[in-house]
């Protein structure tokens, strides 16, 4: 019989996982839609993790050695373990955390001491140790294009690192922002570079103060209309950019029917311009949420509804939802419901830049009941989980149980979600049912694994 090794040290046969997995749900309702090759299953059922067994909900931990990976036993997914000292980490929607290709993973050694480690995403291994993060350590993040490169901000100057053999790297200022202006935070959330790297938005100096660049004509300054940062980041909400580079996107506070709505400015790159003003698609709920630039060519927003009920939805981001009622923004143009949750879930997104997987977005869902050394009975479908959903097909391929437990204890016991550039990997955050520890996983997404 053919074995599956988990790294910790203990083996369990292919047969003997099947039958863990399988005893929960029947095997004629479980789907795995093969023909993608994508992990994960596609069913719709209530698939509660083992209460008992080697995998036990209450007891089950990965070894803290590096490079250890286990098998999902309810979905089949591999899950990765990245950091080993059980650290607090700014992971979140941005694809920023990973590099170009999804082969590292950029980790925050907060705070006595502040500076980034860089972890291969396969064996687990530091590469690097010791990077500056820079005064704004959530905003920095690697390069969508060279996988070698990342970039940290302090003062009125972006660095880029670039990463060499044998742990070294070189540090250079690639931008300073005009008469040395203090470079201020977007909101630490979504990217500020577009997918092909081309185009970056940085906020300094008086408002409007969040900007445009085109890398490659840095000469002829940033675009016109800046975009005021007040009451967006300022607020407790974020500004970026769209993975196809179109459109500035963000969150903005004090409108809208749950008080903040979704906003996005054209950006006019013949005219080196932003739309003078902000186009409100989405008041719903808050600001959870990630970017599409979807195959279809349409830029959506994956985010909540939680206004009159439990959903996710994908958001046309040209929409006009400016005064309209819960019913209306739903039924506007190219917007659609992926999936109904239920009151006790929360979620956090994060979605695909660019490749083959672009049109999809994964989430955490978070139950703050599920306390620590809690029952696994009664469950109900797609709690605690992380879940990809295909955001023009609708196919729904739900990837792990994240077993994080006592999520309102810590903020950094919740999952929030993030994935690399092309969707490679997504990483969480979870604490294994343990108080005090709290580390990253992140289980492949590409065909085949």
């Amino acid at each position: 019989m053919s074995q599956l090794v988990l790294r910790s040290g203990f083996r369990l046969s292919v047969g003997i996982l099947a039958i863990l997995s399988l005893s929960l749900v029947p095997l004629s309702s479980r789907e795995t839609s093969a023909a993608s090759g994508l992990p994960g299953l596609t069913d719709t059922l209530v698939d509660a993790p083992p209460a008992t067994g080697p995998f036990a909900y209450n007891s089950f931990v990965p070894s803290v050695t590096p490079g250890t990976s286990y098998i999902d036993p309810v979905f089949g997914s591999t899950v990765r373990r990245v950091t080993t000292d059980h650290l607090a980490d700014d992971i979140y929607a941005s694809n920023m955390h990973w590099n170009a290709d999804g082969t590292r993973y950029l980790h925050r050694v907060c705070c006595t001491s502040d500076y980034w480690k860089v972890i291969d995403t396969t064996t687990g291994q530091v590469t690097h140790t010791n990077v500056p993060d820079g005064a704004l350590s959530p905003d920095g993040g690697f390069d969508p294009v060279n996988p070698n490169v990342l970039y940290y901000i302090t003062g009125s100057q972006i660095h880029k690192v670039t990463l060499q053999s044998g742990g070294t790297w070189t540090d250079v200022v690639y931008f300073t922002a005009p008469g040395g202006a203090a470079i201020k935070s977007l909101g630490g959330t979504i990217n500020w570079l577009d997918a092909s790297g081309r185009y970056m938005v940085v906020r300094y100096g008086a408002e409007p103060s969040v900007h445009v660049y085109d890398l490659q004509n840095m000469a002829a300054g940033p675009y016109a209309n800046p975009v005021g940062g007040a009451n967006t980041i300022d607020s407790g909400s974020y500004v970026g950019i769209t993975p196809d580079g179109q459109f500035l996107v963000g969150y903005q506070q004090g409108v809208g029917l749950s008080g903040s709505s979704g906003v996005s400015w054209k950006i006019n790159h013949a005219t080196r311009a932003i739309a003078p003003s902000p186009n409100i698609f989405w008041s719903l709920c808050g600001d959870h949420g990630s970017f599409v630039s979807a195959s279809d060519g349409r830029n959506y927003m994956v985010t909540d509804n939680c206004y009159d009920s439990p959903e996710v939805w994908r958001a046309d981001i040209t929409n006009n939802a400016q005064g309209l009622g819960f019913a209306q923004q739903k039924a506007l143009p190219n917007n659609r419901r992926l999936l109904t949750q239920t009151w006790s879930d929360g979620n956090h997104f994060s979605t695909v830049a660019k490749g083959a997987l672009k049109d999809w977005m994964f989430m955490s869902t978070e139950d703050t009941s599920d306390a620590f050394n809690g029952p696994v009975s009664p469950w109900r479908v797609y709690r605690q989980e992380i879940i990809a959903i295909n955001v023009i097909t609708g196919e729904i391929r739900r990837v792990a149980h994240h077993r994080s437990r006592g999520q309102g204890a810590d903020y950094y016991y919740q999952n929030r979600v993030s994935a690399s550039w092309g969707g490679e990997m997504i990483g969480w955050a979870s604490n294994f049912n343990q108080s005090g520890v709290v580390d990253i996983y992140a289980a492949p997404f590409s065909p085949g694994q």
